[in-house]
């Protein structure tokens, strides 16, 4: 039993080690979002992604994804200077797109990724990503491709908090 603290949640490893079946290894198509680059403490999230949704509105189709890349650890970096990008996926031959050159693109490579199908509360990312980190990789023999960035996709969020989201880590 993982003992309690500020960062188990009251997760086991019991259910930990169920973590495993929840990881799909599938090749990704490569995309291109818009995004913006915020920095702050990730608690800021919900606040942040709802300006976002909100001003990029106008370029959602019924297709479109909304994913976070996560850029810095807040077991590493100060929790209040955390970078992380908010991203809309897009079809990168909408006009508006190539008139505006104050939206931000980028395009993300393809390829082998590990998908891990959280479906959950916010307050158990931390322990799915030491799951993922410390364990997942060690059993399985897989490695970070560390050139792609790690990133989450959202399928939904509740008003309560619960969620359920793909986080997808490049493998080599």
């Amino acid at each position: 039993m993982v003992e309690e603290s500020s960062f188990s949640h009251g997760v086991t490893l019991d259910a930990l080690d169920n973590a495993g079946k929840l990881i799909t290894v599938e090749n990704l198509d490569s995309f291109t979002v818009i995004y913006e680059r915020k920095k702050g403490n990730y608690h800021q999230l919900p606040l942040e992604w709802c300006r976002f949704i909100e001003k990029y509105e106008h370029l959602a189709t019924e297709e479109t994804l909304y994913m976070e890349c996560t850029i810095d650890d807040p077991t590493i970096t100060d929790e209040d200077h955390c970078m992380y990008d908010l991203c809309q996926t897009v079809s990168s031959e909408q006009l508006v797109l190539k008139k505006n050159e104050h939206i931000l693109l980028q395009n993300f490579q393809g390829g082998k990724y590990a998908a891990y199908h959280f479906k959950g509360f916010s307050q158990f990312l931390f322990m799915v990503y030491q799951e993922i980190f410390c364990r997942w990789f060690s059993k399985t023999g897989n490695q970070l491709d560390e050139r792609r960035p790690i990133f989450d996709i959202y399928r939904l969020v509740g008003e309560d908090g619960y969620m359920e989201i793909d986080i997808c880590f490049p493998l080599k």
